[in-house]
């Protein structure tokens, strides 16, 4: 985890213990509650680096309860996430919309109609990921390096301005022993590079 203290200098902790022991509360919870404090619609505040999608999307419930009755959102940013919300016209439609529909955790009846929604925190598109950054993105290496590469993305990550500092206040890294040799100086790289 690395978090700004109240001076502006950045401070990190790390979390070691067995598997399911708590230690995604032991970031998620305190996360949450700063993010509540420092509300900043529209604008990428924390981000969650996972070496697997898989893991992405077993947090996803945890995170979405946590984040229930507030204005936060987050998004899972990987290579799954559809661009854009499909036309009906379009010949992918049906598959977009089902992925989509999964992202969202809906249910629809026979008729199409909505029955449920488990994700409502969740942004579950790029194109509205970027006309309205989710407050916690969930990502990877490989997509957080995408961000800072793509024109249309780098501007997930608020830059900090002579009026305004950089909206990013954590960065927590899940599974971190997973990062060795190369691979973690490519992590070590690629982080200085985000908060530069």
């Amino acid at each position: 985890l690395t978090e700004k203290s109240p001076e502006g200098k950045n401070m990190s902790i790390v979390v070691t213990t067995g598997t399911g022991s708590g230690k995604t509360e032991c970031f998620m919870l305190p996360l949450v509650k700063d993010l509540m404090d420092n509300y900043r619609a529209g604008q990428v505040q924390a981000i969650f680096l996972y070496p697997l999608n898989a893991l992405m999307e077993d947090q996803k419930a945890r995170l979405n309860a946590l984040l229930e009755g507030t204005p936060l959102k987050f998004a899972v940013y990987n290579g799954d996430l559809p661009e854009r919300l499909p036309n009906p016209d379009d010949k992918n439609y049906k598959k977009v919309l089902r992925k989509i529909d999964a992202i969202r955790g809906i249910t629809r009846d026979a008729q199409g109609n909505i029955i449920e929604e488990k994700y409502k925190n969740i942004i579950a598109t790029r194109e509205e990921l970027r006309q309205n950054p989710a407050n916690i993105l969930l990502t990877n290496p490989t997509m957080l390096e995408y961000i800072l590469l793509r024109d249309k993305d780098n501007s997930l990550i608020h830059e900090k301005t002579d009026e305004e500092d950089s909206s990013l206040r954590w960065i927590a890294i899940d599974e971190t022993h997973t990062y060795t040799g190369a691979g973690a100086t490519e992590i070590a790289m690629l982080l200085r590079r985000v908060l530069l």
